[in-house]
């Protein structure tokens, strides 16, 4: 097989400004990662694991500098004196709980955003009334929302029964607002400015209760770039010193003052029952302080590895103060460096099990460890660029190569190599190069004039049709080469695209989220953010003719929606079978995957909920992919895609592989057999979960698996193997020559043995002297014997059983099929896909690449003895 290595693909990703948790009362936890661009990126937490799931498009030249989550659970006293029985309430309260959370962002455009985050688009906009918005929080009721400004003030907004309506503001200081928290009684509001000072504000009146002075350095005022409130009332404080302060909640004097950082603290977490805090910043080593009680804290502080990692002074790890009047006392308890540039969102959520602690900065890496594992625990570092196959798109037969970022699409001509003859390709080792003939060539960079961020984008088979979208709607290009020697490709907007009626009147979302052309090209399949499937004839795209096929609303499976899809009479639309759906899956769901059948015949489509369906493209009803023996909604779907024979394979997050037969409706042999139990470890546990999956048209019933670190070739008329099978060719081929060179050399050994052994008898025999032993075997010494038994053995030894058994001990079975075939050899990957019958394309970008973009990071003093 030839891998066309693509390396020249120059996505530029974004620095992580903010990370939150959603509200524990949330039944399926997420994570809202805000980019320094102002695109928000949605995680779902599964088993101390995040998963990439979606984007909402921020606006564009946009920023971002906070978020915040809301889960309003409780009665306001409007809403009690309006609800008349007890029955009442209850049935409010349980409707409240029912709802998806509300996610809201800020930065520096002075406006304070809700997001839809099912549909990807604003739900609310308000003016921030005060300037640049630096900070943001929701406090614990979740009905109201404190916003820190630049203009020195703290305002409250009204979040109560779906609203984000302004009430007031706080006193002005004489100093932008950097950070915010409230405490756990919502009596009290603490906010870090940029005039050295912590302050406790009154949230009832909006007045001072108390103000915390920090030296100044330098004659500059220290900036509190970071505050937080504990559970038992404790505040603290993270500066522009490096400092991490902890505060008397009564008295409001320090209590303990850590030199935790050698640069700027940028943020803090804290667990929820306030024994534990996180800090970090300019300097990128993440620190953990700890809550011990009695005399041998500072024992317990100190020992192990912990007393390893801490260095410094003692007035340094154990903070300046006497602790609190109980004998309880912080202590800095270890520090991990994860990232390489400034860190400057951590969050931590201890309801979760396991708890999971998130980092992410300015090396636009998100990276996830256990929290009750720190510091020693290992972490999970995410790609920096999304994990899924909407950047990059290839045209097979055109040879192009199509990338998105912000606004902007890229066109190169991928590059050609020497075919090498067939002797000379057999004898080729892998990863070997071939000669090129034709490097890549640069052929379009076009600036789409587009509201949003773009969703999504597609290539045609031939190259010569660009589909992309913002979160306003659609976009169709021609692609026309310009005549002449030189590779100039314009591209022309086809303004008749789309169709007015691709999506119904009603409907408020016009974005399309997925992109697929059928293989003749005649007809584009969009999911839309609304959760319709459209079929649109494009076949005479040049006269600019368009039409709606047909709309298929498999995924809109709440009562309202079948009912007001079926009264759809302008194109033929194909409603689904209304469910009974949780109003929080309704609200969040987006079509995050699809994939058409080589054929033509069939499109399958997935949800963030975890819903798979199958829908003709040319006619029929949708129909609901259910793997009964034990469900697949146990994980949200990572990736699909068609065999060649026309089963349907669907990974998961949790990296489980099911395949359906489309034709019987059900799944396949295969599947009942494996796809529970016997999927091997190596690739179930592997800490990426599969971002797509593509085919080798030379290969029947073979589908590749790719995810950032691996690629893995799958077989699905092959059992899968032994679970904790050696899944990485190159570690089998390294382990097999480690095993058969200690083989070849213990039978070396055994040889040169036998050959001593040997050579002694017949010395023995010519001397006459054995002649007593051959008549008497009982006459022999007891070290003949022994060189006896050790020739029998070296003589009756199996070398190749021996050979087999110490690579089965290795995690090689050579009886059994090597199945789930993976390599490592290429990293940080963004697209993988054939081009031709044993031809692939893989588009990597180097971490190295990555780094020579992002600016300049803290530099550590190193003092070598």
């Amino acid at each position: 097989m030839q891998v066309h290595r693509c390396r020249f693909a120059d996505y530029v990703p974004q620095a992580v400004n903010a990370i939150e948790f959603t509200p524990a009362t949330v039944e399926r936890p997420r994570i809202a990662v805000g980019r320094a661009n102002g695109d928000i990126e949605l995680w779902g937490v599964r088993h101390g694991q995040i998963h990439y799931e979606k984007t909402i498009p921020g606006p564009v030249n946009g920023t971002l500098e906070t978020v915040a989550w809301a889960h309003q659970t409780q009665l306001t006293a409007d809403d009690a004196e309006l609800l008349d029985s007890a029955e009442e309430r209850a049935a409010y309260v349980k409707r409240l709980n029912a709802r998806a959370p509300r996610l809201f962002s800020a930065g520096l455009n002075a406006v304070i955003v809700e997001w839809d985050i099912g549909r990807l688009v604003p739900r609310t906009a308000v003016d921030s009334y005060g300037g640049a918005v630096w900070c943001m929080a929701t406090n614990h009721a979740q009905t109201q929302l404190a916003v820190g400004t630049e203009d020195g003030h703290i305002r409250l907004f009204d979040i109560t029964d779906g609203r984000l309506e302004y009430v007031r503001c706080f006193d002005k200081i004489n100093s932008r607002i950097l950070s915010v928290a409230w405490a756990a009684d919502d009596r009290t509001v603490v906010t870090g400015s940029a005039d050295s000072s912590v302050r406790v504000w009154t949230a009832s009146t909006g007045h001072v209760a108390a103000r915390m002075t920090l030296p100044k350095e330098g004659g500059m005022p220290t900036l509190v770039w970071a505050v937080a409130v504990l559970r038992g009332g404790t505040i603290v404080s993270g500066d522009s010193r490096g400092h991490v302060v902890f505060w008397d909640a009564v008295m409001h004097v320090a209590m303990q003052d850590f030199r935790a950082q050698s640069a700027d603290v940028l943020t803090l977490a804290s667990d929820d029952s306030g024994h534990t805090v996180y800090a970090s910043g300019v300097d990128p080593k993440i620190t953990q302080f700890h809550l011990f009680v009695g005399d041998g804290a500072s024992a317990h502080a100190a020992t192990g590895d912990n007393k390893r990692r801490l260095k410094g002074s003692k007035r340094q790890r154990e903070g300046r103060g006497k602790g609190s009047s109980d004998g309880t006392r912080w202590h800095m308890t270890g520090f991990r460096r994860y990232h390489t540039h400034d860190v400057r969102a951590l969050a931590v959520s201890s309801r979760l099990d396991p708890n999971v602690l998130i980092s992410g900065g300015v090396d636009t890496q998100v990276t996830a460890c256990l929290a009750g594992e720190f510091p020693n625990g290992n972490q999970y570092r995410q790609p920096c660029f999304p994990p899924d196959d909407s950047v990059v798109s290839v045209a097979a037969r055109a040879g192009l190569m199509l990338q998105r970022q912000g606004t902007t699409l890229k066109l190169w001509e991928l590059g050609a190599a020497e075919q090498p003859s067939a002797d000379l390709a057999r004898a080729m080792e892998s990863g070997q190069a071939l000669q090129l003939l034709t490097r890549q060539r640069d052929l379009l960079r076009m600036e789409v004039s587009a509201s949003t961020n773009l969703l999504s984008c597609c290539l045609s088979p031939s190259g010569t049709l660009v589909a992309t979208s913002d979160a306003a709607g659609p976009r169709l290009y021609m692609l026309v080469r310009a005549p002449g020697d030189r590779p100039v490709v314009r591209a022309r907007r086809l303004r008749a695209f789309p169709p007015s009626n691709f999506v119904p009147p009603y409907s408020t979302a016009r974005g399309v989220t997925r992109f697929a052309f059928t293989s003749d090209e005649k007809n584009l399949v969009m999911a839309t953010a609304d959760g319709f499937v459209v079929v649109v004839d494009v076949s005479r795209h040049s006269s600019g003719e368009f039409t709606v096929v047909r709309r298929h609303c498999g995924h809109r499976t709440a009562a309202a929606e079948a009912e007001a899809d079926a009264g759809c009479d302008d194109v033929p639309t194909h409603a689904a079978e209304p469910r009974s759906v949780p109003e929080a899956d309704v609200q969040t769901r987006s079509i995050v995957r699809m994939a058409i059948s080589r054929d033509d015949r069939n499109v399958a489509t997935a949800d963030s909920n975890g819903l798979v369906i199958v829908a003709g493209i040319n006619g029929g009803r949708s129909s609901v992919v259910s793997f009964a023996q034990g469900s697949h909604r146990d994980g949200s779907v990572a990736a699909l895609t068609f065999d060649s024979i026309g089963n349907l394979v669907v990974t998961t997050v949790s990296n489980q592989v099911f395949a359906w037969d489309v034709r019987r409706g059900a799944p396949t042999p295969w599947s009942l057999r494996n796809s529970r139990k016997n999927i091997p470890r190596g690739f179930a546990v592997n800490g990426d979960c599969v971002a797509a999956m593509v085919i080798n048209p030379a290969e029947r019933g073979v589908v590749y698996a790719w995810a950032a670190n691996h690629i893995t070739r799958i077989d699905f008329t092959a059992p899968p193997g032994p679970r904790r099978a050696v899944l990485n060719i190159h570690k089998r081929r390294h382990i097999e020559a480690e095993v058969l060179k200690q083989v070849h050399e213990e039978k070396e050994q055994a040889d040169r043995r036998i050959e001593r052994q040997n050579s002694k008898r017949k010395r023995h025999q010519a001397a006459g002297s054995t002649t007593t032993a051959e008549s008497d075997p009982e006459a022999k010494t007891g070290a003949d014997a022994e060189a006896d038994a050790d020739r029998d053995l070296d003589l009756n030894t199996d070398w190749t059983s021996t050979y087999v058994a110490r690579l089965r001990e290795a995690g090689i079975n050579v009886n059994e099929p090597h199945n789930f075939r993976m390599t490592q050899r290429y990293q940080n990957l963004m697209h993988a896909s054939f081009v031709g019958d044993n031809t692939m394309v893989v588009v990597e970008r180097p971490w190295t690449d990555v780094a020579a973009s992002l600016p300049l990071a803290f530099e550590r003093h190193r003092y070598v003895s």
